[in-house]
């Protein structure tokens, strides 16, 4: 058997062996070489072959010369050599009935699919039937058409391709199903969709991509629990997804479940990666206000409500309840402001509304008044509101609150029914309204509002109150006639409060004070004698009678202030004293001593000047005198008191006494005008006791220093002739000649211009006028014959009053410069008083400071060295010296003579003038004192400044606080209160509260009427600024395609 075996295969060999033999010896031998290695898939040497082949045999219809073609032109496909379609393309064209047909269109469409030259593959796709496809490659040419069509776009056609091979079990079975559903999901058959992809949940490469169309599908379907269960599965570890639509879809999908905690981050991460929409931002703003985030739901609501529509109203809405929550009423309030005035969701416009009026009462910062207009709008959008009462209440709460009175008013006059409430409201607004005039000087605007308290009188305090300011104003205005007329009526009215009746009387007395003033101004302008001399004196007297009346009268109500006691006591000795009533005069100035409150060594001095009035009170004169010096050093009056009582110890001839004081005012005040007359004085005591040499000599040295002033030349020289006739000296009365006061010859000839020009000046048969246009040639006249002349300071002083007093204040001031241009004489601090209020009065600063210098450095007068440092401390701030105005503000700051205006006026400047060489903290002392003491225009600058120092130090906090205090003054005063409102939006700002600084800006944008005074300028600038921080673009990265390649070219 196995014989059998070996022999069959030996011979099968030797057949197959010939066979072979024979095909590689026959024509067709290159043809079965070539073969050969085609099928060994060496195609390269297959092709060789074939050419050889072709070449060398000339039959082109041989079945194997056809045959040789064909796989020529394969292998060149295979080799993808850039001949193999033109190989194939002329293979078709030479044998067009081929069998190789349909195998060629099928290579040539998968060899442009694999160029992805789509419509070509689909014209050679096309040429074929499923027929013409064989079973195993039937997928494949369905999937190939199908994902062909697909790229073209021709859905249909790819859809029906992709249908045909969806459900086999070949490798094109899953693209195709996964392409079918992306047509149907791109078609919305999202069910359809929905099943295929399901299917390729755990498909090695589509069960990655599958599950983002698996959400959107169930997101599109409404199904957002699936959405959220199946986010779990294709979330990463965190949770969040890096696709920013997944994260979109899954996120809404917790929102639309009303899980808003869950929501937040894939909202969040979807948010920060893409540039949003309104509703996208709206959402997430929404989801942070849910989960109790206010600070973030603010940040993205304001992003949202920068459009007038519902979305941005609802968006404001959002953002007042935010701030409520953060228990921050002033940005809620701006938030329900926005929303109240957006024409879209009428309930929640209703709603907006009534929560911004009623915060902005709340609040009592509204500067420009919105609580009121709330109010009102509300009544008039929504007059049938059950919430109607308590909008009523309110609004005569604000009525009562508010500082715009004017339009509180006018707001009130729009009700045509008011009740007790709103009447009472209107009676208090118009008393308010009339302080702060008041307040403002505006005294004639504040008239006008306190009578119309009387409107409705409701209460009859205010009522009576307001009669009491009526007079007042009319005080303040100097018209004291009507002030006295309304003064009077308060006192009879029944329901004033005793202490007002008491103020009226005081202010009655200084009222009729004031006239007394005036009388004597127009008595001044009379001949002493004259009849109109007479008459103004009369009315004087009968005036200052009146305010002795009134002063006592206010005395009896037994007043509590020490300090008005003695005022009004001071007045009344005053009026005593100018009536000659010495006895009583000097009644009440002891009640003034006695007080201890204040004007005690004015009181001690003009009573000592009353005892020198009265028989026999020398004494009595100079222990006033004494008390002055010994125990009120610092008062203005030692100096005069000190040469009183010298005098009055000469007259009585207590001569040493005389001679002590006499040289105290020499040794104390050198600068004195005083000193010349003392050492006068101290001669003649000198000769009266008998020391006629040290009289001499002091005579002489006096003239020396002095005798350049006529009269003191002239004294001195009399003295000397009557002590040289007394001493039998006459010899040295010839020495007197070398005076010019004394020299005969020279004197008679100055004298000739002299005396006629002094004579006309003191002529008291002329008006001041006359006198004054008599004696200007005359001394003028003096002047030109003897410029240099003894008299010529006098004269030049003089001249110099003349020319004032008519009113040719150029022409006198030259003069006076002209006199002050040498040294200090008895005339010098009087004209540099005058030089120095003439440029201060003309606003020239500049050439006033040298002059209040001169008085400052030369004068010993309290009242003229006060009165020198304040205008040197105006003219320094004026002309912007900080540094000086500073220096002479802190003087009359130390100075407690000082009025309270100039107190306030020196703190005012020491405070700017700091601030302005940023010297913060000096600055801050008195900008504190401005801030405490004051409710006026400064006091709120004062609270700006400090808060922008505290701005400008990083205390964000104190400058908030600061800018509160300074929106609750009253009044109000709206050019600090907008300065403030544009400081705390830049604190919103830096503390990136952006959403606030805007409602801020956009208050003084709206609402504030100046526009000149800068405000609106720079409050667009800084809304400019701020619109560029709000609008910074996102960091977003851009994210690639998600793209699966199929059969990229690797033939398969």
């Amino acid at each position: 058997m196995n014989k059998l075996l070996f022999i069959a295969i030996l011979f099968l060999s030797c057949q197959t062996y010939a066979q072979t033999s024979e095909k590689y010896n026959s024509e067709y031998a290159n043809f079965y070489r070539a073969e050969e290695l085609f099928e060994k898939e060496q195609y390269g040497a297959a092709r060789k072959e074939f050419r050889i082949f072709m070449d060398g045999f000339p039959e082109v219809n041989d079945p194997f010369y056809i045959k040789a073609s064909y796989y020529e032109a394969i292998s060149a496909l295979n080799l993808y050599n850039n001949d193999a379609e033109r190989l194939l393309l002329t293979f078709l064209k030479n044998y067009p009935e081929s069998i190789y047909r349909t195998d060629i269109y099928f290579r040539l469409g998968k060899h442009y699919y694999y160029r992805k030259k789509w419509d070509d593959a689909l014209a050679w796709f096309n040429k074929l039937s499923i027929q013409d496809i064989p079973e195993e490659n039937r997928d494949e040419f369905f999937f190939k058409v199908g994902y062909a069509n697909f790229k073209e776009d021709n859905m249909g056609e790819a859809r029906s391709a992709f249908k045909e091979i969806k459900d086999g079990d070949s490798k094109y079975a899953a693209p195709a199903l996964y392409y079918f559903s992306h047509i149907a999901y791109q078609n919305k058959n999202y069910q359809l969709a929905l099943e295929g992809f399901l299917k390729l949940e755990e498909h090695e490469s589509f069960g990655k991509l599958v599950p983002y169309y698996i959400a959107q599908i169930y997101y599109l379907q409404g199904k957002y629990a699936l959405v959220t269960q199946y986010a779990k599965k294709i979330s990463g570890s965190d949770g969040i997804m890096d696709d920013k639509e997944i994260n979109q879809l899954i996120g809404d999908a917790y929102y639309r479940t009303d899980r808003f905690d869950e929501a937040v981050p894939y909202l969040e991460k979807y948010n920060a990666s893409t540039k949003t929409t309104r509703d996208e931002d709206y959402r997430l703003g929404y989801a942070y206000f849910r989960s109790g985030n206010y600070d973030n739901a603010v940040t993205m609501f304001d992003r949202v409500k920068g459009v007038e529509d519902s979305l941005g109203q609802v968006a404001y809405y959002h953002i007042g309840q935010c701030m409520l929550k953060l228990d921050n009423k002033v940005s809620a309030r701006s938030a329900f402001e926005g929303a109240a005035f957006i024409e879209a969701d009428p309930v929640v416009q209703e709603d907006a509304l009534f929560n911004y009026a009623i915060l902005s009462y709340e609040l009592d910062i509204n500067p420009y008044d919105e609580a009121v207009e709330a109010f009102e709008l509300y009544l008039d959008r929504y007059p049938n509101s059950l919430r109607k009462d308590d909008i009523y209440q309110y609004l005569v709460n604000v009525y009562l609150s508010t500082n715009n009175y004017s339009k509180a008013l006018a707001s009130l006059d729009k009700l045509p029914n008011k009740d007790i409430k709103l009447r009472q409201a209107y009676q208090l607004i118009c008393f308010n309204q009339g302080v702060s005039m008041y307040q403002r000087n505006a005294f004639g605007d504040a008239i006008r509002s306190f009578e119309k308290v009387d409107k409705y009188p409701v209460d009859p305090e205010i009522s009576a109150q307001a009669k009491y300011w009526i007079a007042d104003s009319y005080y303040r205005a100097n018209n004291f006639d009507k002030a006295i007329e309304n003064y009077n009526k308060v006192g009879t009215m029944q329901a004033v409060p005793a202490g007002l009746k008491s103020e009226a009387k005081y202010n009655m007395g200084y009222s009729y004070w004031k006239k007394s003033e005036r009388a004597f101004e127009e008595m001044q302008k009379h001949e002493p004698g004259s009849s109109s001399f007479k008459a103004w004196n009369k009315k004087r007297e009968s005036a200052i009678r009146s305010a002795i009346t009134q002063f006592n009268l206010f005395l009896q109500t037994n007043p509590g202030g020490d300090q008005k006691k003695a005022d009004a006591n001071m007045r009344i000795a005053d009026g005593h004293f100018v009536l000659r009533d010495n006895v009583n005069a000097v009644k009440y100035y002891k009640n003034v001593i006695a007080l201890h409150a204040q004007y005690e060594d004015q009181a001690l001095y003009y009573m000592a000047l009353t005892y020198g009035y009265m028989q026999g009170k020398s004494k009595e004169k100079v222990s006033n005198l004494l008390s002055i010096i010994n125990n009120f050093p610092q008062s203005k009056y030692v100096r005069d008191a000190v040469f009183q009582v010298a005098q009055t110890y000469k007259a009585d001839e207590e001569y040493d006494k005389a001679l002590t004081y006499f040289n105290k005012i020499v040794i104390d005040y050198p600068t004195s005008i005083e000193v010349p007359n003392a050492r006068i004085n101290i001669a003649d005591i000198h000769f009266k006791q008998g020391k006629p040499a040290q009289a001499e000599q002091e005579y002489l040295a006096v003239m020396d220093e002095y005798g350049s002033d006529n009269r003191i030349c002239t004294a001195i020289a009399n003295a000397l002739k009557d002590m040289y006739t007394q001493t039998n000296q006459l010899d040295k009365i010839d020495g007197l000649a070398q005076y010019p006061c004394f020299d005969i010859t020279d004197e008679e000839k100055q004298n000739l211009y002299y005396i006629p020009a002094v004579q006309a000046y003191f002529d008291s048969t002329l008006s001041v006028q006359a006198r004054y246009t008599t004696a200007i040639p005359k001394l003028e006249e003096y002047l030109n014959k003897y410029p240099n002349g003894k008299y010529k300071d006098e004269i030049r002083f003089y001249l110099a009053e003349a020319h004032y007093g008519l009113g040719n204040e150029e022409q006198g001031i030259a003069v006076y410069e002209e006199l002050l241009s040498g040294p200090n004489n008895i005339y010098t601090e009087y004209s540099a008083a005058r030089v120095a209020s003439y440029h201060f009065n003309n606003d020239d600063f500049i050439n006033a400071i040298p002059y209040y210098k001169r008085i400052e450095q030369i004068s010993k007068d309290p009242e003229k060295l006060s009165n020198s440092r304040l205008r040197l401390m105006v003219c320094h701030y004026n002309l912007e010296n900080w540094q000086n105005a500073a220096l002479y503000a802190g003087k009359v700051i130390q100075d407690d003579t000082y009025p309270s205006n100039v107190i306030e006026e020196a703190h005012y400047i020491r405070a700017k003038s700091n601030y302005n060489q940023e010297y913060y903290m000096d600055a801050a002392a008195s900008l504190f004192w401005l801030r405490d003491n004051l409710t006026s225009e400064r006091g709120a600058e004062a609270r700006f400044l400090l808060a922008e120092i505290k701005f400008r130090d990083g205390d964000l906090e104190g400058t908030l606080t600061e800018i509160e205090n300074l929106l609750k003054m009253r009044p109000a005063y709206n050019y600090w209160i907008a300065k403030g409102i544009m400081l705390r939006a830049r604190v919103y700002m830096a503390q990136d509260n952006l959403f606030q600084a805007e409602q801020d800006l956009k208050s003084i944008r709206q609402h504030y009427k100046n526009t000149t005074d800068g405000i609106l300028d720079e409050a667009n600038a800084l809304w400019d600024e701020l619109m560029q921080l709000k609008d910074a673009p996102k960091d977003i990265e851009e994210e690639g395609e998600r793209v699966i390649e199929i059969d990229g070219g690797n033939g398969n």
